[in-house]
This record gives C-alpha cells, structure tokens and sequence, in this order.
C-alpha cells in the first residue's frame, strides 16, 4: 500500500535520485542502526511520501511512478552525463591497487648505538 502525503516533484532531482537508484538496485533496506527514526533516510521518506516508493518486506521498492520517472530521469541529457560520471567514477575506484610495498623489516641495534643518546631518567 502506498501512502502520498505530498504531490510528486515536478522532477527529480539530487534529493530523490539517491534514494530511487538504491531502490531500483534493490539496495534501500531498512537500517535502525543507522536510521534510527524511520530505518531509512529521511529523502527516502520523502520519496514515499511523494508516491516514489512503497513499503515492502524489509525495505522500500520503487512505485510505478517512481520507475517511470526514474526512467525518463536517465534518459534525459542530464540523467544520462551523471550516469556517465558515475561509471567513470566506478571504473576509477575498481582499478587494482597499487603493489603493496614489502613489510618493513627490523634494523638490528650494536651495542655501540646503545650510548649515544644517554640514559632514559
């Protein structure tokens, strides 16, 4: 069932996108932990108040509305230039690490070194 408190926006915007793509990813699950209010953010909230997304076992999936908007969000050009952004920014992020350096290893101390800098009082 699928409450709307509020009109849907006009567009989307940064405030519902965030929300939307994790529901289209099947990602928006309900975390107390981290939302201790409503178990989701509070642009998450706002979407399902708008009639963007809706309540289900264990999380928030997107309405019919919410999809068909999400839909001609991505296909507009600037849906489609911060999709863009965001696979260059994937891409950039799953490169392979650099090779790791090898673990230092310890530097023997002679007995000479031991009185160089006097005695710890």
């Amino acid at each position: 069932m699928t409450f709307s408190f509020e009109q849907p926006p006009a567009e989307l915007t940064w405030y519902h996108l965030g929300p939307l793509l994790e529901a289209e990813a099947g990602h928006l699950t309900y975390n107390p932990k981290q939302h201790p209010v409503h178990g989701v953010s509070n642009n998450a909230v706002a979407c399902c108040w708008a009639g963007l997304l809706a309540d289900a076992d264990g999380g928030l999936v997107l309405t019919d509305l919410g999809r068909s908007m999400l839909a001609s969000w991505k296909a507009s050009p600037a849906g489609q230039r911060w999709l863009a952004g965001q696979a260059a920014f994937d891409e950039e992020t799953s490169a392979p690490a650099a090779p790791s350096l090898p673990a230092p290893q310890p530097v023997p101390v002679r007995a000479d070194q031991l009185g160089l800098f006097g005695a710890a009082s």
